[in-house]
């Protein structure tokens, strides 16, 4: 199994890329605070071959000015190696078409200025478009579930007019992270399932056009990400994948490339009421006003020495800021005595009275003075 291949994901930070992937690993995700261009892998194994290798994982932060880093995941070895997962999240999908516009045109920028042979860029371009064009359903070919078995077979027909029009030459898969967000949408938005397809329909025409493939995840409630492991296990290695796609769940879509068509995306459009297919996407799925709508972000843990750590960083750092400040009296401005001076006010009467012990011993005399003579604060009687 070749130790070459990769998967660059992208994705705005909100899509929480790093619990995917620790879900894909099988381990817990990590509290600690990421930037910059993050690397990780995942272990395969092929167990027909009784092979194993790793597949290697960079996640790119979402800040324009950390583009420049992609020439370290994605330069011209690693080009014909390395599949695009782009991550998009259910808890803000009004942010969809923006964000994949966005990091399409980052990464058509980036592969625009790589020094790439032409032959070998129009090999991966061919070989993108055989993969699509011989797609076939598990369901109804069940032997037909690896690549490998398409040597020597005829071309098919010509791709539809809307499929893999901007042909980058390398596997492209969108992601929608937090399915699980649903239920939050329905009920703070009011959301219906002519939303909900409304979404779906845009979302795989657009995939059309990147000849990408498409899922819909959840980490929290384990939706898809073993399949979506092994997709692209699948995608990658050639390895056996014998899943067909699935549209019925509205939270667990899958859609691996090929399958999908104008045809099939057009079933959608019977059910979308309010709206219709053509409408422009960011004025059917508006972005609610600010404080309308907070999504259920799950309560995370951290680790116990973490924050004993951290809370010693901040004592440390208000230990060196801390300085006495005037204050002032309520209502009338006057200044109060600050802790320094007030040091200074009792170390005076120390002086004056022979230090401490004397303080203690006037305070004594006087109340030993008082009871002698009938004074305090109530009156004596008479007997």
């Amino acid at each position: 199994m070749p130790s070459n291949k990769s998967v660059l994901v992208l994705g705005d930070t909100s899509c929480d890329s790093s619990t995917l992937i620790a879900k894909l690993k099988g381990c817990k995700a990590s509290t600690a605070h990421r930037s910059g261009l993050q690397y990780d892998y995942l272990q395969v194994h092929d167990e027909y071959r009784e092979e194993s290798t790793r597949l290697s994982i960079w996640t790119l932060a979402a800040d324009p000015e950390l583009n420049g880093l992609l020439k370290f995941a994605l330069n011209e070895c690693t080009f014909p190696h390395t599949l695009i997962l782009l991550t998009l999240s259910i808890a803000a999908p009004w942010t969809w078409m923006d964000q994949l516009q966005y990091w399409m045109k980052v990464l058509d920028n980036h592969i625009g200025g790589l020094v790439i042979d032409a032959e070998l860029k129009h090999q991966c371009k061919a070989r993108l478009m055989a993969k699509w064009q011989r797609y076939s359903d598990p369901a109804s070919d069940p032997h037909r579930i690896s690549p490998c078995k398409w040597i020597n077979e005829p071309v098919p027909l010509p791709l539809e007019d809307a499929v893999l029009t901007s042909n980058f030459g390398m596997e492209v898969m969108v992601v929608v992270t937090r399915s699980d967000q649903m239920a939050t949408l329905r009920r703070e938005l009011n959301y219906r399932e002519d939303h909900f397809d409304f979404m779906q329909q845009a979302i795989r025409r657009a995939c059309l056009q990147y000849g990408a493939s498409l899922a819909y995840t959840s980490a929290k409630n384990n939706i898809n990400c073993d399949l979506l492991f092994q997709y692209l296990k699948h995608r990658i290695y050639g390895l056996p994948f014998g899943t067909s796609a699935s549209v019925v769940e509205k939270d667990a879509v899958f859609i691996p490339a090929g399958w999908d068509s104008v045809q099939k995306i057009s079933i959608l459009h019977e059910s979308l009421y309010s709206c219709k297919p053509d409408d422009d996407y960011n004025s059917v799925i508006a972005q609610p006003s600010r404080g309308k709508y907070m999504p259920d972000c799950g309560i995370q843990t951290v680790d116990e020495q973490e924050f004993f750590a951290r809370l010693q960083q901040e004592l440390q750092e208000d230990a060196e800021t801390n300085e006495p400040l005037t204050r002032t009296s309520i209502g009338t401005g006057t200044p109060q005595r600050t802790s320094e001076s007030a040091d200074k006010d009792m170390q005076a009467v120390e002086k004056k009275s022979g230090g401490v012990g004397g303080v203690l011993a006037d305070f004594f005399n006087t109340l030993m003075l008082r009871r002698s003579f009938g004074g305090g604060d109530r009156p004596v009687e008479a007997e």
